[in-house]
Parts: structure tokens; sequence; C-alpha cells
């Protein structure tokens, strides 16, 4: 059993502040391109830094220079650009929406330099997308495609790019973070469509489908082309329903049992239950564990907690002492 974060981490704590005010200066003018971005490196490695220490086993870059999950692609592709604020989906936080132009393209390149930069700084790392789904779903306008179908497939598409980008790089693994699946299952045949564009890429994926539950997807997300598959096990009432349907699921169980959206850290009785329910269901080796989401709605100091309850629970389930 390993252990791993999914999406962001917090960008500043209250001792470090460093790119909170670059990018103060960067909009004032007084700090160029150049300058900003070594500040974003600084803070990715301190990111990195403080994921690895914490003892996750597979780490990512901590997705630092994303302001949202959208931010990356929206800004980055071609006839894509960054629309209107809104909400994302039940949290306190806002994300611009894309806005479509014309045929969405990409040169796979979006995420290769910060992927390649941090990878160097720990082993083990992984990487991660956006769903081709979420980015559909949450477009604010497109003046180009017809349908839904069509706006999903098409950044698939694009989203295939940038997965042939990170394998070249050297990625064992990229996170899809999917969160649309979750909020509507009824869309989970134009989810396996897209899901096979992305699997040509040739890279193992791990599907993150959060925020809601999924437990009546399983048994067909068991025949999706993915290595992994990610339950948030605890984001509603009923989250934890998932463990029970995880048999019909073969491949690795990455069980978000600490909830990145709350500011009460788990005790070790709360993460015991749930992994021995899990383990009653997923044999050890295909069993890892890991937030529900990414730790970025949390304090930072909170997220480090967080972090610890993780690993410690781990290290007790293969009896290792914490």
């Amino acid at each position: 059993m390993k252990t791993t974060v999914i999406g962001a981490y917090p960008k500043i704590s209250d001792e470090r502040q460093d790119l909170r005010r670059a990018l103060h200066a960067h909009d004032r003018g007084e700090l160029d391109d150049a300058a900003l971005d070594t500040v974003y490196d600084e803070t990715i490695a301190w990111a990195v830094g403080e994921i690895h220490s914490a003892g996750i086993d597979v780490p990512n870059d901590g997705h630092i220079r994303w302001d949202d999950l959208l931010a990356p692609f929206a800004s980055g592709w071609k006839n894509c650009e960054r629309g209107p604020l809104e909400r994302f989906y039940d949290n306190n936080t806002y994300f611009r929406q894309p806005v479509v132009k014309g045929p969405i393209e990409s040169d796979g390149k979006t995420l290769v330099r910060d992927f390649t930069y941090a990878n160097k700084l720990a082993s083990g790392m992984k990487a991660g997308i956006c769903g081709p789904l979420t980015f559909a779903t949450l477009t604010a306008e497109d003046r180009h495609y017809k349908t839904l179908e069509d706006r999903t497939l098409a950044a698939a598409d694009a989203l295939a790019a940038e997965l042939r980008g990170l394998k070249a790089a050297g990625a064992p693994l990229v996170d899809v973070e999917e969160p649309a699946l979750a909020a509507h299952p009824e869309l989970i045949d134009l989810e396996r469509a897209a899901f096979d564009r992305l699997a040509k890429a040739g890279v193992p994926l791990a599907l993150h489908a959060y925020f809601f539950p999924i437990d009546t997807i399983i048994a067909k997300l068991a025949s999706f082309p993915i290595a992994q598959l990610g339950v948030d096990a605890r984001s509603r009432e009923t989250s934890a329903k998932a463990i029970d349907a995880l048999g019909a699921f073969t491949g690795t169980v990455v069980l978000g049992i600490v909830d990145a959206r709350n500011t009460a850290v788990e005790t070790p009785r709360e993460l015991a239950d749930l992994i021995e329910r899990a383990i009653g269901r997923v044999s050890y080796d295909r069993l890892w564990f890991s937030p529900t989401t990414g730790l970025e709605y949390l304090p930072h100091d909170i997220a480090v907690r967080k972090l610890s309850a993780l690993v410690s629970a781990a290290r007790a389930t293969k009896g290792v002492p914490a």
C-alpha cells in the first residue's frame, strides 16, 4: 500500500508568502515574467519538499502554477481562453470558466516544463490533468462545437496530446481529475468514449471523480482503460458506500480517507474504520491512500496535519511504527 496526493497543494503558509508578494509585484509591473517564474519554481520546490518530507510515496508538483483546475488548458490551448468567474461546484472557491472560440488544439507541452522541473526534485513523481468532461461541462461559452459530446471529445483529444507530452517527459502515471463525472454520473457513456481517446496516449491513468458519491457507477468504471480509480470516501454522508462496491474494480484503488475540504483532522479511529472496510474488498497490493481531492482548500497548517494523519494511518496498516 502506498500514499499519494491529488491535485493542488496550498501555495502559501503563514511563514511563506513569497508567491503572493511576487504576484502582487508582477501585477504592479515591479516584477518581470522571468523573475515571477523563478518564484514559481521556488514555490514548487517548497511544496514538493513538504509533500516528500511528510512521507508521501507518490508525490506530484503541487499544481502551484495552476490558478484553478481548468486554467492551464483554458489559457494554454489554441482557440480557448479563460472567461467569467464561477463557483467551483459547492466549494467556497471560484474558477474562470473556459470560453471556446474555435477548434481546440494543443501542442502537448502545457504541463511538461513544471513536471520536468518537479521530477528532478523528488523520485516517483506523477502528473495530473483536468478531465475532459469537467472541462466541457464547465465551459461558459462555445462558439464552435454544437454539442456537449463534440466538446468533450475535442477536449479529450487535446488532453491526449498533453498525455503524450507528459509520457515523453517521463511521467509514469497521470491523474485525471474528473469531478464532473461524480456530479453527472448519467454521462458515464460519454466519459467512456473520452477515456478511450485518452488511453491511446499510452500512459497509465488514474481516474479521480470526487466531491459526490460514485457507488452507483463503479461497476461500469471497471471496464474503463484506467490503472487506478480514486474513491472519495468522505465528502458526503453516503460517499463511503463506494467502498462496498469496490469488488467490481480490478485495478488499484486510491482511497480518499482524509477530507481535503474539512479543517477537522481525522482521528486514527476514523481512518482505521475506512481502511478496514476497504481491506475487506480490495487486496493490500491494490490499495493506496490519499486525500479526497487537492489540499488547496485547506489552510497550510491543516493540510500538513492531514498529510501526517494519512501517512500515519498507512504505516499503521502496514505494521510500521508511525
